[in-house]
């Protein structure tokens, strides 16, 4: 009786061995979700997938009721408030520094999507994202950071990829500040969040209290359009809105482009001799302090010269054109009727900035008119 008991006991063990290297975990009361471990692991090719064998049994008990099991490819965690998810190489790592499921971030939603720009990967958890792109490594994002960010595009925004975690300072009321490739998102307590894009990205800010810097700088990407220079992506977008205006019968043509610090010194000067200072500073811009020396901006008129530079451009065919399709290419009219408080400059339909599709959609479809707003910015109405 005592021998067939042995059998019995090794037999038994032999068959869990066999389960264990397998990846099927018995069911008990300690586990009761083990099954989405081990359908996770068979979809992803078992033994001789990506994961490889396993490494450890399925452990439970994590924090809300969760289970994990190990494999020599990276883990798979399960709770029942997130499923059954993968998590490997330096998502997993950076995950792991903020605590693994007991951080900030807790469980894996999604696997890890690696189909971004740039050969980019992201995972979702219950926190926040971890993006992980070869030239920055892996970082959080998450609260009022994320929710900017995500506003603004993710990673296809001008802001890029985060280059940093968020680092915050003070207590009751915080500053966090988080690096990304094209700019910094900065949260504050009571203030919500601001972004300041890298200076020379399409998405930089110039306004009467951010001048170019260095303020004497140009671009170094300039190209001909029309009779004009642009930078070479505001260019070519800016000639396809041009071939799509023609395509509705409306004519476009090039005004003023690239201005250079020197030749924005006389335009203002002149403007100042004819009109005085004060209203010369709303409808002119400083030397280095102008939109034009980003060389992504341009001055747009109608073929026949009719309401050139004048408010009434908004009426003829190329203005209303420029006002109601602009944003498909990537453009935005800068300065809109009725925000002079925030731009610091009258109504200028006429005046086409560069931000990309990516923002000039996101403008459109939130309502903002200014990328003042848009960053989350001060008014700058005045020097």
């Amino acid at each position: 009786m005592k021998r067939v008991r042995f059998l019995q006991v090794a037999l038994t063990a032999v068959a869990a061995l066999s389960l264990f290297l397998s990846g099927t975990v018995v069911a008990t009361a300690a586990t009761p979700d083990q099954g989405a471990v081990a359908t996770k692991y068979a979809s992803v090719g078992g033994a001789r997938g990506y994961l490889g064998r396993p490494v450890t049994p399925l452990r439970c008990g994590l924090a809300a009721g969760g289970c994990y099991r190990q494999y020599s490819g990276g883990s798979i965690y399960w709770s029942s408030a997130s499923g059954a998810h993968v998590a490997l190489g330096g998502i997993r790592a950076r995950w792991g520094t903020f605590g693994w499921e007991s951080g900030f971030l807790g469980y894996p939603l999604t696997d890890e999507n690696c189909t971004l720009v740039s050969r980019g990967c992201v995972q979702k958890f219950q926190g926040g994202l971890i993006y992980w792109q070869s030239s920055v490594g892996a970082h959080a994002a998450h609260g009022g950071i994320l929710s900017k960010y995500a506003q603004m595009g993710y990673e296809n925004s001008p802001l890029g990829y985060p280059r940093s975690d968020e680092a915050c300072t003070g207590t009751t009321s915080k500053t966090c500040t988080q690096q990304f490739l094209g700019g910094t998102i900065v949260w504050r307590t009571g203030k919500g969040t601001s972004v300041t894009p890298s200076s020379g990205s399409i998405g930089y800010v110039v306004n009467k209290r951010r001048p170019n810097s260095p303020i004497g700088r140009a671009p170094s990407d300039l190209v001909v359009v029309g009779n004009q220079y642009l930078r070479r992506e505001a260019a070519n977008q800016l000639l396809a809105m041009v071939r799509g205006a023609a395509g509705s019968g409306v004519g476009i043509t090039t005004v003023s482009g690239f201005r250079s610090y020197w030749t924005q010194l006389a335009v203002y000067n002149q403007y100042v001799a004819q009109y005085g200072r004060a209203y010369a500073d709303t409808i002119s811009a400083r030397a280095g302090y102008s939109e034009h020396q980003t060389g992504l901006v341009m001055d747009i008129g109608n073929p026949n010269g009719a309401c050139g530079l004048s408010a009434c451009f908004a009426t003829t065919p190329a203005g209303a054109f420029a006002a109601n399709n602009a944003w498909r290419y990537g453009f935005i009219v800068r300065y809109p009727n009725g925000y002079t408080a925030i731009t610091g400059y009258a109504f200028e339909p006429w005046h086409l900035r560069y931000v990309g599709v990516r923002v000039s959609t996101a403008m459109h479809n939130l309502g903002y008119r200014t990328l003042e707003q848009y960053f989350g910015l001060p008014a700058a109405p005045n020097y």
